[in-house]
């Protein structure tokens, strides 16, 4: 049953992702840097590998939004260049 919430975990957060991307202008970035929400997901895991948390649905929703995020064509830490 841990598979099907993880699953069901990566479908609604990969639309909440893409919705609020879509819709919220909330951005973390400099002149030189933008950390995407992708970029804080996976650092999230990271800590969480680190301190062994093994909820299902929260894997589940961050690799959801790490999965929305990757999609997109400007996915770089830093900021390209005009």
């Amino acid at each position: 049953m841990d598979f099907a919430v993880y699953s069901l975990s990566i479908i609604g957060s990969f639309a909440a992702a893409r919705w609020a991307t879509e819709n919220l202008k909330f951005h973390l970035r400099n002149k030189r840097f933008w950390v995407h929400h992708w970029i804080l997901a996976a650092g999230l895991m990271l800590a969480m590998l680190a301190v062994k948390v093994e909820a299902a649905w929260l894997w589940g929703a961050l690799t959801g939004v790490a999965l929305e995020g990757l999609r997109r064509d400007n996915w770089s830490l830093v900021r390209a260049k005009k």
